[in-house]
């Protein structure tokens, strides 16, 4: 009977421990669901506060769009009146402008260049000279952005007028100490770098050098510019080397 009596308290006993775990769980269950829902809500007001930002927003750029197209509209109004004003098409400014800004362009890269690779583009930069000249001279040189422009670029094309239009010259040292010749002048780095230059500067200074093959000390010899010898100075390379193969040995 006892034995009966504390197999049934051991079973209330499980029974209950049984109940007390469901009744946990469902309790921890139902926290979690809450907490979501609270965690839902959150969220939801949160999206219904960046949608309300976002409207905001919206209508603040729809009003700085029109905003913005109506100065533009302005603007054109008052260039149309300027260019009607000083007789002068939209198409016409426009052509102006890209031709200021392709100018703009190649000048920077002339000025990048050295005073002897300039020389290659003399014509260039004379016809360049003579367009900003005309261009100055303009109508539309007239609107300050384009006439500043103008004055800037000129500036910067005869500094690359004064490189160019720079003459060379070269004292003529002795052959003891300089080794000097036409051939080793020519040689130097700041000369022409290229020793069959020569002619050049025996072309360039008829005037004192009646020999190639003589020159004196002291001597103040022009250097011509230019990367390479022309007709007239390959013609009187040939000849000179006709000479010397001609001369008979021992000359």
């Amino acid at each position: 009977m006892m034995k009966n009596r504390i197999t049934y308290l051991r079973v209330l006993l499980v029974i209950a421990l049984v109940a007390l775990a469901l009744g946990t769980l469902i309790a921890q269950e139902k926290m979690t669901k809450d907490q979501w829902q609270a965690d839902m809500a959150a969220a939801g007001a949160k999206r219904t506060d960046l949608n309300a930002q976002l409207t905001k927003l919206t209508a603040d750029m729809t009003a700085l769009k029109t905003q913005s197209d109506k100065l533009d509209a302005d603007l054109r109004a008052c260039e149309d009146a300027l260019y009607a004003m000083l007789g002068v098409t939209r198409a016409e400014v426009e052509a102006f402008d890209k031709e200021l800004g392709d100018m703009e362009s190649r000048v920077g890269e002339l000025q990048r260049m050295s005073d002897a690779e300039l020389l290659n583009h003399r014509d260039e930069i004379e016809r360049m000279n003579t367009r900003l000249g005309e261009m100055s001279k303009s109508k539309i040189a007239m609107i300050p952005r384009y006439g500043q422009r103008v004055q800037s670029l000129h500036e910067k094309v005869t500094a690359l007028m004064g490189s160019i239009s720079k003459e060379k010259s070269y004292t003529v040292g002795t052959w003891a100490r300089n080794r000097d010749c036409l051939w080793n002048i020519a040689r130097k780095k700041d000369i022409y770098a290229n020793p069959w230059m020569w002619p050049k500067i025996w072309q360039g200074n008829r005037d004192k050098i009646k020999d190639p093959d003589v020159i004196k000390p002291k001597w103040v010899l022009k250097i011509p510019e230019g990367k390479e010898l022309s007709k007239s100075e390959k013609a009187a390379a040939n000849s000179y080397y006709r000479k010397k193969a001609s001369a008979p040995e021992g000359n």
